[in-house]
């Protein structure tokens, strides 16, 4: 059987975007990417086992799980938008800083930049907005914005690893290295462990080496951003193919010393790093849908985001966040368990008109439907 695949042209706000869907046999995904205006924005991917009994029946399969894959890409990314009109009516900070960050995982600078803006004119005091509104600008490369955004959250926060580390990278890519090299060293002296840091503050030596050099040559790419770089491989949240393939092909570029190819590698690479809770995006759907989506979550649809609040590696079990987003969700779930309980009372009625107990016992249910779902609202806002 042959590796197929779907394409759709979609138009939302005036955006006009292409989902490509298509399989990978060999390795047994699901890969759909999204593009606007032919510029790569984010590829999702979704790992599948294909069932033997037939090619014919391997194909049905495939076909429908790669269907349903495509639509809900789809649906997930025409949803930010619904959300982001709906949200407008209300002032919930919170809400937006969740959207930019969704916006911001999907490289929609535009769109993210305002939640973050809107969030703090909500909150000035909301720091992970600032970070938020901060790497947007500097993804997309609008230094002196980044730069600003940055320094405000520093004011608010001196002792934020990750701010010190963004605020360095904004002057190494304005080419102010000694600042830069003072931030990373800052950003060390907080978290030792700062593997991003320690590789940004190699990357700054290597281009302060460069600068004003006779025979560049001569210079050749300093031993910590061959170290660092190895071990930012070696962290567990990079430990995925796209980034092994991604570290192990810089490395090789490093040994050439050819630096007008190394240097904007290195600073995509760099700009690539720096991620904003990867780990908890689909969390942040999950609640903003739930709130804002417009539409009744079925149980289904819930149940599909359950994997994303559990921890097979028991790691985040020692942060009370992880606990409260469990909650929440099993919150979220009973009710889609009650929605599903009143359509079986209605199903024993309607088989049953004379039905009396499931009769009592479904207008005993409804009559505190209106209930649940408030208090779901109240405790997610």
């Amino acid at each position: 059987m042959e590796d197929f695949g779907l394409r759709d042209a979609i138009e939302i706000e005036n955006r006009k975007f292409i989902v490509h869907t298509g399989t990978l046999l060999e390795q047994g995904k699901i890969i759909s990417e999204i593009f606007e205006e032919g510029m790569f924005l984010i590829s999702r991917e979704y790992n599948i086992q294909l069932r033997r009994e037939g090619k014919v029946q391997n194909y049905e399969f495939l076909a429908q799980m790669t269907n349903e894959f495509h639509e809900r890409i789809i649906s997930e990314l025409d949803a930010l938008y619904r959300i982001r009109t709906k949200l407008k009516r209300f002032k919930h900070p919170k809400s937006n800083y969740y959207l930019g960050v969704l916006f911001l995982r999907r490289n929609l600078y535009e769109e993210a930049i305002e939640q973050f803006r809107t969030a703090i004119a909500l909150d000035k005091n909301y720091i992970r907005a600032y970070v938020g509104l901060g790497i947007s600008y500097l993804k997309a490369r609008k230094f002196r914005n980044a730069l600003e955004v940055f320094q405000k959250a520093l004011i608010k926060n001196e002792k934020y690893p990750d701010v010190l580390n963004y605020l360095g990278l904004t002057y190494l890519f304005m080419g102010d290295y000694d600042h830069a090299t003072t931030l990373f060293k800052n950003a060390i002296q907080l978290n030792p462990e700062y593997v991003e840091a320690q590789f940004n503050l190699g990357v700054a030596l290597y281009k302060s080496a460069l600068e004003g050099v006779k025979d560049p040559r001569a210079v050749a790419v300093p031993a910590r951003v061959f170290i660092y770089l190895k071990q930012v491989r070696a962290q567990e949240k990079y430990r995925t193919p796209e980034w092994e393939k991604e570290c192990n092909e810089l490395l090789e570029l490093l040994k050439d010393n050819n630096h007008e190819i190394i240097i904007p590698q290195l600073e995509r690479f760099q700009l690539k790093l720096v991620e904003m809770l990867a780990e908890k995006e689909k969390i942040y759907e999950f609640y903003l849908r739930f709130l804002y989506g417009g539409r009744v979550l079925d149980l289904k649809t819930i149940e599909h985001y359950e994997p994303y609040f559990l921890d097979e590696t028991k790691r985040r079990e020692r942060y009370p966040d992880y606990w409260n987003d469990l909650g929440t969700y099993n919150l979220i779930r009973s009710r889609g368990l009650y929605m599903k309980a009143i359509a079986e009372f209605e199903k024993a009625i309607e088989m049953q008109p004379d039905f009396r107990e499931a009769r009592e016992i479904l207008e005993k249910v409804k009559s505190n439907e209106k209930g649940f779902i408030i208090l779901l609202r109240a405790i997610l806002k």
